[in-house]
Protein backbone atom coordinates (compact mmCIF):
# COMPACT_ATOMS: atom_id res chain seq x y z
CA UNK A 1 0.00 0.00 0.00
CA UNK A 2 2.92 2.61 0.59
CA UNK A 3 4.49 1.82 -2.57
CA UNK A 4 1.41 2.56 -4.11
CA UNK A 5 0.53 6.01 -2.11
CA UNK A 6 3.85 7.02 -2.96
CA UNK A 7 3.32 7.77 -6.36
CA UNK A 8 1.46 10.29 -5.18
CA UNK A 9 4.41 12.68 -3.99
CA UNK A 10 6.45 11.67 -7.25
CA UNK A 11 4.60 11.73 -10.01
CA UNK A 12 5.01 15.41 -10.99
CA UNK A 13 9.12 15.49 -10.10
CA UNK A 14 8.87 12.64 -12.50
CA UNK A 15 6.89 13.73 -15.44
CA UNK A 16 9.13 16.87 -15.35
CA UNK A 17 12.54 15.16 -15.59
CA UNK A 18 11.25 11.98 -18.14
CA UNK A 19 9.93 15.46 -20.37
CA UNK A 20 13.26 17.10 -20.14
CA UNK A 21 15.37 13.89 -20.53
CA UNK A 22 12.99 12.64 -23.84
CA UNK A 23 13.14 16.70 -25.39
CA UNK A 24 14.77 16.46 -28.68
CA UNK A 25 18.06 18.04 -28.00
CA UNK A 26 18.37 19.76 -31.65
CA UNK A 27 15.62 21.78 -31.16
CA UNK A 28 16.15 25.40 -31.35
CA UNK A 29 14.00 28.41 -29.24
CA UNK A 30 12.74 31.30 -31.29
CA UNK A 31 12.96 34.03 -28.70
CA UNK A 32 10.00 35.97 -30.72
CA UNK A 33 7.17 33.57 -30.48
CA UNK A 34 5.07 33.28 -27.67
CA UNK A 35 5.01 29.84 -26.37
CA UNK A 36 2.46 27.08 -27.21
CA UNK A 37 0.71 25.16 -24.61
CA UNK A 38 1.04 21.36 -25.19
CA UNK A 39 0.52 19.65 -21.90
CA UNK A 40 -0.14 21.02 -18.48
CA UNK A 41 -0.12 18.55 -14.82
CA UNK A 42 -1.00 19.67 -11.73
CA UNK A 43 -1.76 18.39 -8.24
CA UNK A 44 -3.52 19.91 -5.35
CA UNK A 45 -2.03 21.74 -2.42
CA UNK A 46 0.49 20.15 -0.28
CA UNK A 47 -2.00 21.18 2.38
CA UNK A 48 -5.03 19.22 0.74
CA UNK A 49 -2.62 16.37 0.00
CA UNK A 50 -2.14 15.67 3.93
CA UNK A 51 -5.49 16.16 4.69
CA UNK A 52 -6.24 13.24 1.27
CA UNK A 53 -3.34 10.94 3.01
CA UNK A 54 -5.49 11.39 6.21
CA UNK A 55 -8.37 10.52 4.90
CA UNK A 56 -7.92 7.99 2.92
CA UNK A 57 -5.96 6.22 6.17
CA UNK A 58 -8.52 6.68 8.44
CA UNK A 59 -11.09 5.04 5.92
CA UNK A 60 -8.87 2.02 5.46
CA UNK A 61 -8.00 1.61 8.93
CA UNK A 62 -4.14 2.51 8.47
CA UNK A 63 -3.87 6.05 10.02
CA UNK A 64 0.02 6.40 9.56
CA UNK A 65 -0.62 6.98 5.80
CA UNK A 66 -1.71 10.88 6.98
CA UNK A 67 2.49 11.13 7.92
CA UNK A 68 3.48 10.24 4.90
CA UNK A 69 3.27 13.05 2.82
CA UNK A 70 5.84 15.12 5.16
CA UNK A 71 7.58 11.71 5.30
CA UNK A 72 8.20 11.58 1.83
CA UNK A 73 9.19 15.57 2.04
CA UNK A 74 11.49 15.30 4.82
CA UNK A 75 13.43 12.71 2.66
CA UNK A 76 13.46 14.10 -0.55
CA UNK A 77 14.91 17.56 0.90
CA UNK A 78 17.57 15.75 3.06
CA UNK A 79 15.46 16.44 6.28
CA UNK A 80 14.87 19.65 5.39
CA UNK A 81 10.83 19.46 5.02
CA UNK A 82 9.06 22.04 3.50
CA UNK A 83 10.70 25.17 3.75
CA UNK A 84 9.86 28.27 1.62
CA UNK A 85 6.74 26.11 0.22
CA UNK A 86 3.24 27.39 0.25
CA UNK A 87 1.57 24.46 1.01
CA UNK A 88 -1.67 25.84 0.55
CA UNK A 89 -1.46 26.16 -3.72
CA UNK A 90 -1.15 23.65 -6.49
CA UNK A 91 2.42 22.31 -7.65
CA UNK A 92 2.29 21.79 -11.45
CA UNK A 93 4.48 21.31 -14.66
CA UNK A 94 3.89 23.14 -17.70
CA UNK A 95 4.77 21.43 -21.51
CA UNK A 96 5.04 23.79 -24.35
CA UNK A 97 6.76 24.66 -27.71
CA UNK A 98 8.08 27.72 -29.16
CA UNK A 99 9.13 27.44 -32.90
CA UNK A 100 10.26 24.30 -33.20
CA UNK A 101 11.50 24.40 -29.60
CA UNK A 102 10.37 22.07 -26.82
CA UNK A 103 9.66 23.89 -23.42
CA UNK A 104 9.58 22.51 -20.09
CA UNK A 105 8.22 24.45 -16.57
CA UNK A 106 7.99 22.86 -13.10
CA UNK A 107 6.27 25.32 -10.57
CA UNK A 108 5.91 25.29 -6.60
CA UNK A 109 4.40 27.89 -5.00
CA UNK A 110 7.01 29.95 -2.83
CA UNK A 111 5.85 31.99 0.48
CA UNK A 112 10.06 32.87 0.18
CA UNK A 113 11.40 31.48 -3.31
CA UNK A 114 15.08 31.74 -1.86
CA UNK A 115 14.51 29.81 0.90
CA UNK A 116 13.03 26.99 -1.05
CA UNK A 117 15.25 27.06 -3.59
CA UNK A 118 17.79 26.76 -0.72
CA UNK A 119 16.01 23.67 0.53
CA UNK A 120 15.93 21.54 -2.76
CA UNK A 121 19.98 22.18 -2.91
CA UNK A 122 21.34 19.03 -2.20
CA UNK A 123 18.81 16.87 -3.88
CA UNK A 124 20.31 14.16 -6.34
CA UNK A 125 19.26 15.68 -9.72
CA UNK A 126 19.83 19.25 -8.96
CA UNK A 127 22.84 19.69 -11.29
CA UNK A 128 20.24 18.83 -13.90
CA UNK A 129 18.11 21.98 -13.13
CA UNK A 130 17.71 25.67 -12.73
CA UNK A 131 15.48 26.95 -10.49
CA UNK A 132 14.12 30.28 -11.05
CA UNK A 133 13.09 32.97 -8.21
CA UNK A 134 9.80 34.38 -10.26
CA UNK A 135 8.16 36.21 -6.70
CA UNK A 136 5.21 33.54 -5.65
CA UNK A 137 6.51 30.59 -7.69
CA UNK A 138 9.80 28.94 -8.48
CA UNK A 139 10.43 27.76 -11.84
CA UNK A 140 12.01 24.58 -12.14
CA UNK A 141 13.65 24.02 -15.97
CA UNK A 142 16.21 21.78 -17.29
CA UNK A 143 19.79 22.90 -17.11
CA UNK A 144 19.89 25.82 -20.34
CA UNK A 145 16.56 26.22 -20.92
CA UNK A 146 15.14 30.05 -20.29
CA UNK A 147 12.49 30.67 -18.21
CA UNK A 148 9.25 31.78 -20.34
CA UNK A 149 6.22 31.20 -18.61
CA UNK A 150 6.53 32.63 -15.20
CA UNK A 151 2.80 32.90 -13.74
CA UNK A 152 0.67 29.57 -14.32
CA UNK A 153 -2.11 30.29 -12.16
CA UNK A 154 -4.79 29.56 -14.87
CA UNK A 155 -3.34 26.87 -15.88
CA UNK A 156 -2.96 24.88 -13.03
CA UNK A 157 -6.26 25.90 -11.40
CA UNK A 158 -7.98 25.02 -14.87
CA UNK A 159 -7.13 21.50 -13.11
CA UNK A 160 -6.99 21.23 -9.60
CA UNK A 161 -10.62 22.87 -9.85
CA UNK A 162 -12.10 19.18 -11.10
CA UNK A 163 -9.14 17.00 -10.10
CA UNK A 164 -6.63 15.98 -7.13
CA UNK A 165 -4.58 15.04 -9.74
CA UNK A 166 -4.88 15.52 -13.24
CA UNK A 167 -2.60 16.25 -16.54
CA UNK A 168 -4.31 18.42 -20.03
CA UNK A 169 -3.45 17.45 -23.17
CA UNK A 170 -3.53 19.94 -26.38
CA UNK A 171 -3.59 17.53 -29.27
CA UNK A 172 -4.55 20.43 -31.96
CA UNK A 173 -1.34 22.20 -30.37
CA UNK A 174 1.10 19.49 -31.65
CA UNK A 175 4.00 20.87 -33.84
CA UNK A 176 3.83 19.02 -37.11
CA UNK A 177 7.29 17.66 -36.30
CA UNK A 178 6.17 15.91 -33.34
CA UNK A 179 3.14 15.50 -34.42
CA UNK A 180 4.22 13.09 -37.01
CA UNK A 181 6.60 11.75 -35.40
CA UNK A 182 4.07 10.01 -32.20
CA UNK A 183 2.18 9.13 -35.33
CA UNK A 184 5.63 7.06 -36.82
CA UNK A 185 5.86 5.76 -33.28
CA UNK A 186 2.03 4.52 -32.93
CA UNK A 187 2.28 3.13 -36.39
CA UNK A 188 5.41 1.43 -35.80
CA UNK A 189 3.83 -0.49 -31.70
CA UNK A 190 0.50 -1.07 -33.43
CA UNK A 191 0.68 -1.60 -37.38
CA UNK A 192 -0.38 -0.44 -40.21
CA UNK A 193 -4.03 -0.81 -41.93
CA UNK A 194 -2.28 -3.49 -43.64
CA UNK A 195 -1.94 -5.58 -40.59
CA UNK A 196 -4.89 -7.23 -38.16
CA UNK A 197 -5.57 -5.93 -34.82
CA UNK A 198 -8.47 -7.22 -33.53
CA UNK A 199 -10.52 -4.59 -31.50
CA UNK A 200 -8.31 -1.71 -31.74
CA UNK A 201 -10.60 1.26 -30.99
CA UNK A 202 -10.26 4.95 -32.17
CA UNK A 203 -12.83 7.61 -32.05
CA UNK A 204 -15.19 4.57 -30.25
CA UNK A 205 -15.22 2.00 -32.88
CA UNK A 206 -13.17 -1.31 -33.42
CA UNK A 207 -10.75 -0.91 -36.69
CA UNK A 208 -8.38 -2.79 -38.23
CA UNK A 209 -4.52 -1.54 -37.75
CA UNK A 210 -3.67 1.42 -37.04
CA UNK A 211 -3.86 4.63 -40.14
CA UNK A 212 -1.98 7.16 -39.49
CA UNK A 213 -3.87 9.97 -41.98
CA UNK A 214 -7.25 8.70 -39.46
CA UNK A 215 -4.98 9.18 -36.28
CA UNK A 216 -3.63 12.23 -37.83
CA UNK A 217 -7.09 13.68 -38.32
CA UNK A 218 -8.51 13.04 -35.18
CA UNK A 219 -5.91 14.87 -33.24
CA UNK A 220 -6.38 17.97 -35.48
CA UNK A 221 -9.77 17.73 -33.90
CA UNK A 222 -9.42 17.61 -30.01
CA UNK A 223 -8.75 20.74 -28.18
CA UNK A 224 -7.92 19.43 -24.77
CA UNK A 225 -7.87 15.60 -23.31
CA UNK A 226 -8.15 16.08 -19.34
CA UNK A 227 -7.51 12.99 -17.48
CA UNK A 228 -6.78 12.38 -13.65
CA UNK A 229 -8.61 11.50 -10.27
CA UNK A 230 -9.87 13.20 -7.38
CA UNK A 231 -10.23 12.45 -3.04
CA UNK A 232 -13.82 14.49 -2.47
CA UNK A 233 -13.72 14.06 1.31
CA UNK A 234 -17.02 15.62 1.81
CA UNK A 235 -18.98 13.07 -0.64
CA UNK A 236 -16.77 9.86 0.89
CA UNK A 237 -15.74 9.32 -2.82
CA UNK A 238 -12.71 8.96 -4.72
CA UNK A 239 -13.57 9.18 -8.61
CA UNK A 240 -11.18 8.91 -11.86
CA UNK A 241 -12.22 11.05 -15.11
CA UNK A 242 -11.56 11.72 -18.39
CA UNK A 243 -13.09 14.89 -20.26
CA UNK A 244 -12.23 15.32 -24.12
CA UNK A 245 -12.75 18.77 -25.88
CA UNK A 246 -13.08 19.38 -29.36
CA UNK A 247 -13.06 22.41 -31.49
CA UNK A 248 -15.95 24.52 -32.79
CA UNK A 249 -15.63 23.07 -36.14
CA UNK A 250 -14.81 19.24 -36.00
CA UNK A 251 -17.05 16.48 -36.86
CA UNK A 252 -16.84 14.63 -33.47
CA UNK A 253 -17.82 18.24 -31.63
CA UNK A 254 -21.16 18.46 -33.82
CA UNK A 255 -22.08 14.76 -32.98
CA UNK A 256 -21.43 15.34 -29.42
CA UNK A 257 -23.61 18.54 -29.26
CA UNK A 258 -26.73 17.02 -30.14
CA UNK A 259 -25.50 13.12 -28.74
CA UNK A 260 -27.75 13.73 -25.62
CA UNK A 261 -31.29 15.16 -26.58
CA UNK A 262 -32.84 12.11 -26.20
CA UNK A 263 -36.04 10.91 -23.67
CA UNK A 264 -34.25 7.58 -21.68
CA UNK A 265 -37.39 5.16 -22.32
CA UNK A 266 -36.49 1.87 -21.17
CA UNK A 267 -36.47 0.48 -17.44
CA UNK A 268 -35.46 -2.94 -15.97
CA UNK A 269 -38.25 -5.14 -14.54
CA UNK A 270 -38.29 -5.36 -10.73
CA UNK A 271 -36.01 -7.67 -9.17
CA UNK A 272 -36.16 -9.87 -5.94
CA UNK A 273 -33.40 -7.94 -3.97
CA UNK A 274 -30.67 -5.83 -5.59
CA UNK A 275 -29.58 -5.93 -9.12
CA UNK A 276 -25.20 -7.00 -9.06
CA UNK A 277 -24.56 -4.81 -12.13
CA UNK A 278 -26.97 -2.40 -14.28
CA UNK A 279 -26.11 -0.60 -17.65
CA UNK A 280 -28.37 1.67 -19.45
CA UNK A 281 -27.43 4.05 -22.86
CA UNK A 282 -29.45 6.49 -24.45
CA UNK A 283 -27.79 8.26 -27.32
CA UNK A 284 -29.51 10.03 -30.45
CA UNK A 285 -28.27 8.76 -33.58
CA UNK A 286 -27.83 12.38 -35.02
CA UNK A 287 -24.95 11.74 -37.86
CA UNK A 288 -25.32 9.60 -41.13
CA UNK A 289 -22.04 8.68 -41.06
CA UNK A 290 -22.38 7.88 -37.42
CA UNK A 291 -25.27 5.37 -38.33
CA UNK A 292 -23.24 4.22 -40.76
CA UNK A 293 -20.62 3.26 -38.33
CA UNK A 294 -22.75 1.83 -36.15
CA UNK A 295 -23.93 -0.88 -38.40
CA UNK A 296 -20.62 -1.77 -40.64
CA UNK A 297 -18.07 -1.13 -37.55
CA UNK A 298 -18.86 -2.08 -33.65
CA UNK A 299 -22.04 -3.96 -34.27
CA UNK A 300 -21.07 -5.45 -37.43
CA UNK A 301 -18.46 -7.62 -35.63
CA UNK A 302 -21.09 -9.61 -34.27
CA UNK A 303 -20.61 -10.96 -38.26
CA UNK A 304 -17.18 -12.31 -37.75
CA UNK A 305 -18.40 -14.97 -35.00
CA UNK A 306 -17.58 -18.08 -36.58
CA UNK A 307 -16.18 -20.21 -33.55
CA UNK A 308 -19.38 -21.13 -31.89
CA UNK A 309 -21.99 -23.08 -32.73
CA UNK A 310 -24.65 -19.75 -32.03
CA UNK A 311 -22.76 -17.85 -34.41
CA UNK A 312 -24.99 -17.78 -37.70
CA UNK A 313 -28.13 -17.22 -35.91
CA UNK A 314 -27.18 -14.37 -33.65
CA UNK A 315 -25.71 -13.09 -37.34
CA UNK A 316 -29.32 -13.19 -38.53
CA UNK A 317 -30.76 -12.31 -35.37
CA UNK A 318 -29.02 -8.91 -35.70
CA UNK A 319 -30.33 -8.30 -39.49
CA UNK A 320 -33.36 -8.24 -38.18
CA UNK A 321 -33.40 -5.89 -35.38
CA UNK A 322 -29.99 -3.48 -36.27
CA UNK A 323 -31.91 -1.82 -38.62
CA UNK A 324 -34.98 -1.22 -36.19
CA UNK A 325 -32.56 0.61 -34.04
CA UNK A 326 -31.20 2.89 -36.67
CA UNK A 327 -34.59 3.65 -37.97
CA UNK A 328 -35.76 4.71 -34.60
CA UNK A 329 -32.83 7.37 -34.45
CA UNK A 330 -31.84 6.07 -30.87
CA UNK A 331 -29.63 3.87 -29.70
CA UNK A 332 -31.12 3.13 -25.82
CA UNK A 333 -30.31 0.06 -24.40
CA UNK A 334 -30.61 -1.40 -20.72
CA UNK A 335 -29.02 -4.51 -19.17
CA UNK A 336 -29.17 -6.40 -15.73
CA UNK A 337 -27.59 -8.83 -14.33
CA UNK A 338 -28.60 -10.21 -10.70
CA UNK A 339 -26.73 -13.04 -8.95
CA UNK A 340 -28.55 -15.69 -7.21
CA UNK A 341 -28.72 -16.13 -3.45
CA UNK A 342 -28.48 -18.73 -0.83
CA UNK A 343 -26.56 -20.96 -3.61
CA UNK A 344 -25.90 -24.70 -2.50
CA UNK A 345 -24.36 -26.84 -4.42
CA UNK A 346 -23.63 -26.40 -8.50
CA UNK A 347 -24.18 -22.84 -9.03
CA UNK A 348 -26.85 -21.77 -10.92
CA UNK A 349 -26.85 -19.25 -13.87
CA UNK A 350 -27.61 -15.35 -12.88
CA UNK A 351 -30.42 -13.37 -13.96
CA UNK A 352 -29.73 -11.53 -16.98
CA UNK A 353 -32.33 -9.02 -19.11
CA UNK A 354 -31.49 -7.01 -21.96
CA UNK A 355 -33.77 -4.34 -23.51
CA UNK A 356 -33.46 -2.47 -26.15
CA UNK A 357 -35.33 0.16 -28.02
CA UNK A 358 -36.28 -0.45 -31.75
CA UNK A 359 -38.73 1.20 -34.02
CA UNK A 360 -41.55 -1.13 -34.89
CA UNK A 361 -42.07 -4.38 -32.35
CA UNK A 362 -44.60 -6.02 -34.90
CA UNK A 363 -42.58 -5.85 -37.67
CA UNK A 364 -39.71 -7.66 -35.66
CA UNK A 365 -42.16 -10.41 -34.69
CA UNK A 366 -42.92 -11.23 -38.05
CA UNK A 367 -39.54 -11.23 -39.05
CA UNK A 368 -38.66 -13.15 -36.23
CA UNK A 369 -40.96 -16.15 -36.95
CA UNK A 370 -39.99 -15.70 -40.86
CA UNK A 371 -36.89 -16.68 -39.34
CA UNK A 372 -37.36 -19.58 -37.77
CA UNK A 373 -39.30 -21.15 -40.88
CA UNK A 374 -36.11 -21.01 -42.85
CA UNK A 375 -33.95 -24.44 -43.32
CA UNK A 376 -31.25 -24.77 -40.95
CA UNK A 377 -32.12 -21.04 -39.39
CA UNK A 378 -32.31 -22.89 -35.85
CA UNK A 379 -28.98 -24.70 -34.44
CA UNK A 380 -30.96 -28.37 -33.23
CA UNK A 381 -29.86 -27.75 -29.83
CA UNK A 382 -32.84 -24.41 -29.50
CA UNK A 383 -36.57 -24.45 -29.98
CA UNK A 384 -38.38 -21.14 -30.28
CA UNK A 385 -42.40 -20.83 -29.31
CA UNK A 386 -44.02 -17.67 -30.28
CA UNK A 387 -46.99 -16.02 -28.60
CA UNK A 388 -46.84 -17.34 -25.55
CA UNK A 389 -48.71 -14.79 -24.09
CA UNK A 390 -49.61 -11.05 -24.18
CA UNK A 391 -49.72 -8.10 -21.12
CA UNK A 392 -50.66 -4.60 -21.71
CA UNK A 393 -49.52 -4.45 -25.31
CA UNK A 394 -46.20 -6.52 -24.87
CA UNK A 395 -46.31 -10.65 -26.62
CA UNK A 396 -44.08 -12.95 -24.97
CA UNK A 397 -41.84 -15.48 -27.22
CA UNK A 398 -39.58 -18.09 -25.26
CA UNK A 399 -36.29 -19.26 -26.95
CA UNK A 400 -35.12 -23.04 -24.73
CA UNK A 401 -31.26 -23.09 -25.28
CA UNK A 402 -30.11 -26.21 -24.09
CA UNK A 403 -28.01 -26.29 -21.60
CA UNK A 404 -28.45 -23.11 -20.64
CA UNK A 405 -32.04 -22.74 -19.94
CA UNK A 406 -35.03 -20.13 -21.11
CA UNK A 407 -34.75 -16.76 -22.77
CA UNK A 408 -37.70 -15.03 -23.01
CA UNK A 409 -38.30 -12.09 -25.36
CA UNK A 410 -41.25 -9.50 -24.31
CA UNK A 411 -41.51 -7.63 -27.35
CA UNK A 412 -43.96 -3.82 -27.33
CA UNK A 413 -44.25 -1.27 -29.62
CA UNK A 414 -41.04 0.64 -29.36
CA UNK A 415 -38.96 -1.71 -27.05
CA UNK A 416 -37.73 -5.48 -26.86
CA UNK A 417 -36.45 -7.16 -24.08
CA UNK A 418 -34.58 -10.19 -23.51
CA UNK A 419 -34.83 -12.43 -20.03
CA UNK A 420 -33.31 -15.17 -18.84
CA UNK A 421 -35.76 -17.43 -17.11
CA UNK A 422 -36.09 -21.13 -15.32
CA UNK A 423 -37.61 -23.45 -17.44
CA UNK A 424 -40.08 -23.61 -15.59
CA UNK A 425 -41.65 -20.37 -14.72
CA UNK A 426 -44.66 -19.48 -16.75
CA UNK A 427 -45.46 -15.73 -15.38
CA UNK A 428 -45.27 -12.98 -18.44
CA UNK A 429 -45.72 -9.49 -17.09
CA UNK A 430 -45.34 -6.45 -19.11
CA UNK A 431 -42.52 -4.07 -19.09
CA UNK A 432 -43.19 -0.72 -17.22
CA UNK A 433 -43.14 2.14 -19.41
CA UNK A 434 -41.56 4.41 -16.79
CA UNK A 435 -37.67 4.91 -17.69
CA UNK A 436 -34.92 4.19 -15.15
CA UNK A 437 -35.31 6.81 -12.54
CA UNK A 438 -32.29 9.43 -12.24
CA UNK A 439 -30.19 8.90 -15.55
CA UNK A 440 -29.71 11.09 -17.74
CA UNK A 441 -27.58 10.39 -21.08
CA UNK A 442 -25.93 9.33 -22.43
CA UNK A 443 -24.50 6.45 -20.37
CA UNK A 444 -24.51 4.99 -16.85
CA UNK A 445 -23.40 1.68 -15.39
CA UNK A 446 -23.53 0.64 -11.34
CA UNK A 447 -21.73 -2.20 -9.97
CA UNK A 448 -23.32 -2.92 -6.19
CA UNK A 449 -20.08 -5.20 -4.19
CA UNK A 450 -22.23 -6.89 -2.12
CA UNK A 451 -24.39 -8.22 -4.15
CA UNK A 452 -21.67 -9.35 -6.77
CA UNK A 453 -19.43 -10.96 -3.60
CA UNK A 454 -21.79 -11.79 -1.06
CA UNK A 455 -22.37 -15.34 -2.98
CA UNK A 456 -19.17 -16.72 -1.76
CA UNK A 457 -20.16 -20.54 -2.96
CA UNK A 458 -20.61 -18.88 -6.69
CA UNK A 459 -17.40 -17.79 -7.02
CA UNK A 460 -14.17 -19.21 -8.58
CA UNK A 461 -12.56 -21.50 -5.40
CA UNK A 462 -9.47 -19.06 -5.40
CA UNK A 463 -11.74 -15.83 -4.81
CA UNK A 464 -13.73 -17.60 -2.08
CA UNK A 465 -10.82 -17.80 0.06
CA UNK A 466 -10.23 -13.94 -0.04
CA UNK A 467 -14.04 -12.91 0.14
CA UNK A 468 -14.97 -15.46 2.67
CA UNK A 469 -13.65 -13.41 5.77
CA UNK A 470 -15.03 -10.10 4.37
CA UNK A 471 -18.12 -8.37 3.99
CA UNK A 472 -18.36 -6.54 0.74
CA UNK A 473 -19.99 -3.17 0.86
CA UNK A 474 -20.05 -0.21 -1.48
CA UNK A 475 -21.03 0.58 -5.35
CA UNK A 476 -18.57 1.40 -8.07
CA UNK A 477 -20.72 3.91 -11.01
CA UNK A 478 -19.60 4.62 -14.04
CA UNK A 479 -20.96 7.85 -15.97
CA UNK A 480 -20.81 9.32 -19.69
CA UNK A 481 -22.08 12.90 -20.06
CA UNK A 482 -22.03 15.27 -23.05
CA UNK A 483 -20.76 18.69 -21.74
CA UNK A 484 -19.76 21.40 -23.84
CA UNK A 485 -18.37 20.85 -27.38
CA UNK A 486 -17.05 17.21 -25.75
CA UNK A 487 -17.57 13.93 -23.86
CA UNK A 488 -16.60 13.05 -20.13
CA UNK A 489 -16.48 9.88 -18.40
CA UNK A 490 -16.06 9.27 -14.39
CA UNK A 491 -15.82 5.50 -12.32
CA UNK A 492 -16.25 6.53 -9.08
CA UNK A 493 -16.29 4.42 -5.81
CA UNK A 494 -17.63 5.24 -2.67
CA UNK A 495 -16.02 4.70 0.95
CA UNK A 496 -17.42 1.68 1.45
CA UNK A 497 -16.12 0.11 -1.98
CA UNK A 498 -12.63 2.02 -1.53
CA UNK A 499 -12.72 -0.12 2.02
CA UNK A 500 -14.14 -3.19 0.53
CA UNK A 501 -10.89 -3.07 -2.33
CA UNK A 502 -8.36 -2.24 0.87
CA UNK A 503 -9.79 -5.14 2.70
CA UNK A 504 -9.55 -7.79 -0.71
CA UNK A 505 -5.94 -6.73 -1.35
CA UNK A 506 -4.97 -6.81 1.88
CA UNK A 507 -6.10 -10.23 2.03
CA UNK A 508 -4.64 -11.37 -0.98
CA UNK A 509 -1.50 -10.50 0.08
CA UNK A 510 -1.67 -12.33 3.23
CA UNK A 511 -2.40 -15.22 0.96
CA UNK A 512 0.40 -14.68 -1.55
CA UNK A 513 2.92 -17.18 -1.13
CA UNK A 514 6.10 -15.48 -0.13
CA UNK A 515 9.29 -15.90 -1.79
CA UNK A 516 12.31 -18.35 -0.60
CA UNK A 517 16.05 -17.39 -0.44
CA UNK A 518 17.98 -20.52 -1.86
CA UNK A 519 21.53 -20.44 -0.46
CA UNK A 520 24.73 -20.89 -2.77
Amino acid sequence: MKSILNIRLRWMTGLLFFVAGTAPLTMTRAAEETPTVLAVAACDSFAEIREQFAWLGGLIGIPVLGGLPDTYAMMTTGGKGLQGLDINRPIGVVVSAQGDASLIHGFLPATDANILIETFADISSRSMIEMTDAGEWVVVTPQGQPVTINDPDDMLSSITSHLSVGVKLFPSHLPETLRDSLLDSAEQSLGSTEDTIPQQLLGGLPVEGFDKDVAGDLLAQVEAVLVGFAVEKQTNQIFLESRTIFLEDSTAGAFLATAGDVEPSLSLPPQVGQYAMQLQIAQSLNDATQLKDLEEGLLGRIEQIKQIQLGEWVRRIRAVVLPQILESGTFELVAGVALPENVEGEPPLPSVVLGIGIADGNAIVEQLKGLVTEADAIPENISVEFDVAEDEGFSFHDIMMMPLGKVTLAIGEKCIYAMTRLADESEYKAMSSEPTNGFQPIASANVRLESLLDGVAGLPPEMSIIVEDIKPRGELNLLVRPITRGLAIRLTADGEAVQTGAALGTRASALMPRNTVIGD
